[in-house]
């Protein structure tokens, strides 16, 4: 079957391949991100460019399995909202912290489409908008360390190691993010963009910890 691509900067938009091949390209561009964002393997910004919300979905959704399957949480539907809403406001609040701060991961276009972005900027408050979910994604992805963390804490007994395994966690997740993001923010505002990413790790942390 013949598939048609249409290339805009540093995006593809495929519209008839097969599901396979989305399926496959969209798992080599979570693992890239991956490697990107906590192993710090790759230097290309355009990983970061092309956004996904499948890092927040991953985040979410193991998280809350792991939630499930702990046998100490006794009250594990409650438990599940409470995380959904802590989860999910926490970060659209961080992202929207930093879109409005003009963090911007900015690509280099040619020259068509300049005006496209013009365009794009006018109906869309000066790309705030693109901005917010490639901001939402950085920080869901800088959060895996706190998924291995806590499907490491399920066999593990003793709260002393629960305890370091989670500071850890938090530790590479901030800074994850805080290596990723320092080049795009400005010096001066250095302390009111990494305070909230701080606290939204930490919060998460604490969350799985105590539940």
């Amino acid at each position: 079957m013949d598939t048609t691509v249409v290339h805009l900067g540093n995006y593809e938009f495929v519209m008839d391949e097969p599901v396979k091949d989305t399926v496959v390209r969209d798992a080599k561009s979570i693992y890239k991100k991956i490697l990107h964002i906590c192993f710090h393997q790759y230097d290309d910004d355009n990983t970061l460019k092309k956004w996904d919300l499948w890092g927040s979905f991953i985040v979410y959704i193991t998280l809350s399995i792991i939630i499930f399957l702990d046998n100490e949480v006794s009250d594990k539907k409650n438990t599940f909202a409470f995380f959904f809403f802590f989860f999910m406001v926490g970060h659209i609040l961080v992202s929207l912290n930093l879109s409005l701060l003009h963090t911007k991961i900015i690509s280099h276009f040619p020259i068509y489409m300049i005006l496209l972005v013009h365009l794009y900027t006018y109906l869309t408050f000066h790309l705030q908008f693109r901005h917010f979910f490639q901001l939402f994604c950085i920080i869901s992805y800088s959060q895996f360390p706190l998924v291995f963390s806590a499907f490491v804490n399920l066999f593990i007994s003793c709260r002393m190691i629960r305890l370091l395994f989670s500071i850890c966690a938090v530790i590479w997740s901030t800074y994850n993010c805080i290596l990723i993001l320092t080049k795009f923010i400005k010096k001066n505002r250095f302390g009111i963009c990494f305070f909230p990413i701080c606290l939204l790790q930490f919060f998460v942390a604490t969350f799985l910890l105590i539940k």
